[in-house]
C-alpha cells in the first residue's frame, strides 16, 4: 500500500490524500498470523514463532500477556493459558484435585488461535469463577476485563436454622496501564490460581440440650452454646434402651438426720444408690419437706421411691 504524495507548504489535504495515508497505516499495523504471535513490549512489536507443542510458551508463567493489538482507540490482548486448581480434602467417588480451564468469552484460553481480550488503558483482566454453597467450583471460570473493582463473597454452607451462602469470587490477573504512549502491564498474578473446598458440615444428632445458636452472616462465624457435665453425678439416670425405660441412681448411700430430734432414733431421711427409699411397694414421685436451717424455713425437693 503506498503513501500519499508529499506535500509542500501551503498544499491543500485532499480526502483522497489523507485516506490514503489511514490505508498505509492499517496496512503497516502488526498483526499475528498463522503460526506467530505477536509480543507487545514498551520498545515495539515482535513476532514469535509458538513452540510446536501443546503447551506454547512454556516458559512464561499462566496468564501471562503474549500479544496485544491495537483496535481503534482500545487494543485486543492475548494472553497464556492459566488454570484454576480445586483441591477438595474429601472426595468419596469424585477426584480430590480438578483442573478448570478459564474461558473468555465462549473459548478456553487453550483455544488456537487464541481468543482476545478487548481491554481500555487502566483496565484490569479479572479471572472469576463460582461455587456452591460447600466450597465446590459450581461454574466454567470466566476472564474479563473492566475499570472498577470488583467485590466477591465467601461461601458458607447452611446451617441448622436454613441459611448458607454461594461463593463468587475474582482475581487480579493484570492492569493494561499507558507508558508513555505504548501499553504495558502491571502483573498481579504469575501462576495457576488454587481454591481449597473447605467442606465444613453441621448435623442436627437430635433432641434435648441446643447446641447451636446462631449464624453471623455478616461475619461467617458459626455460634454454639457448651454444655458443661457436673462434676459429681446427678441423682438418677432415666436410660432408654430398646424398648426398655431404666430408672437407676447414682451408686450413693446416705441418710439424713435432724439434730436435736429427741423423739424419734430413726432417720428423717435415708437414700440408696442415689434414690429415696422406703418400706413396701415402690414407686417414684416427687415429695416435698420443709427444713429449717439457720432459723429461716426452706422447702426442698426429693424425687423418692415409694
Amino acid at each position: 500500500m503506498r503513501l500519499p504524495p508529499r506535500k509542500k507548504p501551503g498544499d491543500p489535504i485532499l480526502a483522497a490524500d489523507w485516506n490514503l495515508l489511514l490505508e498505509a497505516i492499517a496496512a503497516r499495523t502488526p498483526r499475528s498470523g498463522s503460526g506467530l504471535e505477536l509480543i507487545a513490549s514498551s520498545g515495539g512489536f515482535a513476532y514469535s514463532r509458538p513452540y510446536p507443542t501443546s503447551a506454547p510458551h512454556a516458559g512464561l508463567p499462566p496468564f501471562s500477556v503474549i500479544g496485544i493489538e491495537k483496535a481503534e482507540s482500545n487494543y485486543l490482548v492475548t494472553i497464556k493459558e492459566g488454570w484454576v486448581i480445586e483441591r477438595k480434602p474429601k472426595s468419596g467417588t469424585k477426584p480430590a484435585v480438578k483442573f478448570h480451564i478459564p474461558k473468555a468469552g465462549d473459548k478456553t484460553l487453550d483455544t488456537i488461535p487464541r481468543p482476545q481480550i478487548g481491554m481500555a488503558i487502566a483496565d484490569t483482566l479479572w479471572c472469576r469463577f463460582a461455587t456452591d454453597t460447600m466450597g465446590e467450583i459450581s461454574d466454567d471460570p470466566q476472564v474479563f476485563s473492566s475499570s472498577e473493582n470488583q467485590d466477591g463473597s465467601h461461601y458458607y454452607p447452611e446451617d441448622p436454622e436454613g441459611s448458607g451462602s454461594d461463593g463468587n469470587y475474582f482475581v487480579k490477573l493484570f492492569k493494561l496501564i499507558d507508558d508513555g504512549g505504548s501499553p504495558a502491564v502491571v502483573v498481579f498474578q504469575q501462576s495457576d490460581i488454587e481454591h481449597w473446598a473447605q467442606l465444613w458440615t453441621g448435623e442436627n444428632v437430635g433432641d434435648g440440650s441446643r447446641v447451636f445458636k446462631e449464624h453471623n452472616e455478616e461475619e461467617n462465624v458459626y455460634k454454639f452454646r457448651r454444655i458443661d457435665r457436673r462434676a459429681s453425678q446427678h441423682q438418677i439416670d432415666v436410660i432408654e434402651e430398646a424398648d426398655v425405660i431404666r430408672v437407676q441412681g447414682n451408686d450413693k448411700d446416705g441418710t439424713l438426720a435432724i439434730e436435736g430430734d429427741s423423739s424419734s432414733s430413726e432417720p428423717f431421711l435415708e437414700w440408696k444408690d442415689g434414690l429415696m427409699i422406703t418400706e413396701g411397694e415402690k414407686k417414684l414421685f416427687v415429695r416435698e419437706y420443709m427444713i429449717c436451717e439457720y432459723g429461716s424455713a426452706r422447702t426442698v425437693k426429693f424425687i423418692t421411691l415409694d
